[in-house]
């Protein structure tokens, strides 16, 4: 039975097992290291009760079919408890997840909460075979800490593709986008398909952000000092000056921005992460536009490129009452029968290597649609976030806003930004 309301969703578990083992009253496992020595896993004689966190982007829908259903079917005897809100407020009311789920970038910031420990001691308690996942993502998670500890594991990786309207490129008889461009083919060929037709402004090239388009470069925008040891900005360069450089070049073509909406038909081609999938398949479904998906473009020096790893993670916090039990949740999100679930019916991108993953992505979700123009590119090393990301970034976006709209020019606006970046971290760090 599953009950869902008021921000829980209960699913009642029977016996937690391995797959292939037989009727038990506890699980035990055998440390690979120590073949004597067995630790009792979970008393399945009792009910457990699990909960759940959700911080990263997992709707209703996902948390039910990916989560739920699959554990109420295997493990029936673990309630699920799902938690919302601020992860803070819970942690200060003593009522800590014992499951969280979170977005890669955020991880860092659970180091000021002390919720992270390195989880390998527990995955190999739990036989969990890290062979599995493409190691991309597991070292843009190992990057994150100091002695390549690995903190969670990924469920749900990042896509990237330049998703076109049809309808648009058919009516001003321009032929699509193709395989392989490069960020100064697809700046020209957004040139041309941005136009006034009958009154409406078509945007030909929508980037979205311009930390969107810094990603393949996989950017600090902090890093330590090597003479100091002090965290410092890092953004007055050669890289961050390109990266500024093209977005203007996109966003200062005539009738190009400010942006526009592509889901709405007003946007010949939108550079975007795979997220846009599920607004996507409404546009499609609802007939507004007949969608294509070509590869998404890359820097001249990075060929096949596409942004930095950028993932979903699940983690059991160092604070959880239910470590082992705990583990059973993360077994079924990592299973292959799940996995290959998100990839073909919700265009969710699997951390798994097993090529069929690949090949079934998308398959139910846009059936119409081909999607593996996206594979044609790789991820860029994921990098160290760090603590003070979030607040290096919103200084950045502030200081582009002003090249955008012509007060400043590039040198000046990164020069201004690595300062403005300097004095907020001597400010944090001072408090």
């Amino acid at each position: 039975m599953i009950r869902l309301g008021a921000g829980m969703i209960s699913i009642f578990m029977t016996c937690l097992v391995f797959a292939g083992c037989g009727p038990a009253t506890s699980l035990e496992v055998t440390d690979s290291k120590n073949a004597e020595v067995k630790d009792s896993l979970v008393d399945v004689s009792r009910p457990v009760t699990l909960k759940v966190f959700r911080g990263a982007s997992l709707s209703d829908d996902l948390f039910q079919t990916l989560i739920v259903e699959p554990l109420a079917q295997k493990y029936p005897n673990i309630t699920i408890e799902l938690q919302n809100g601020k992860l803070e407020d819970l942690i200060t009311a003593g009522d800590p997840p014992d499951v969280l789920t979170y977005v890669l970038n955020n991880v860092p910031s659970l180091k000021n909460l002390d919720l992270i420990e390195d989880m390998t001691p527990l995955l190999k308690k739990h036989n969990v075979d890290l062979g599995r996942f493409d190691p991309a993502y597991l070292d843009a998670l190992r990057v994150m800490s100091d002695k390549g500890e690995l903190y969670a594991l990924p469920y749900f990786a990042q896509t990237y593709a330049l998703f076109y309207n049809k309808d648009l490129f058919d009516k001003f008889g321009v032929p699509y986008p193709k395989d392989g461009m490069t960020w100064e083919e697809a700046t020209e060929l957004g040139r041309i398909m941005t136009r006034m037709d009958n009154g409406q402004q078509y945007q030909g090239l929508n980037i979205e952000k311009i930390t969107r388009i810094s990603f393949p470069w996989s950017p600090t925008l902090i890093e330590k000092d090597k003479t100091t040891q002090k965290d410092r900005a890092n953004v007055n360069n050669d890289t961050w000056k390109e990266i500024f450089n093209l977005g203007y070049r996109i966003q200062t073509i005539p009738g190009n921005f400010p942006n526009k909406d592509f889901y709405k038909g007003e946007v010949a081609m939108f550079a975007m992460v795979g997220d846009a999938f599920q607004n996507i398949k409404k546009s499609v479904e609802g007939q507004i536009f007949r969608v294509g998906v070509a590869q998404y473009p890359s820097y001249k020096e990075l060929p096949d490129k596409y942004g930095m790893v950028d993932e979903h993670v699940v983690l059991v916090p160092k604070t959880s009452r239910n470590k082992d039990a705990a583990m059973k949740v993360i077994e079924v999100m990592i299973s292959d029968e799940v996995q290959m679930k998100a990839a073909k019916h919700y265009a969710r991108l699997s951390p798994l290597k097993d090529p069929e993953l690949q090949k079934q992505f998308g398959a139910e979700y846009l059936k119409d649609v081909n999607v593996q123009s996206i594979f044609k590119s790789r991820p860029a090393p994921g990098i160290a976030f760090h603590r003070y990301y979030a607040d290096a970034r919103k200084l950045l976006d502030a200081e582009y806003a002003e090249v955008l709209s012509g007060q400043k020019d590039v040198n000046t606006a990164l020069r201004v930004l690595d300062e403005k970046i300097n004095k907020m971290l001597d400010e944090k760090m001072a408090q």
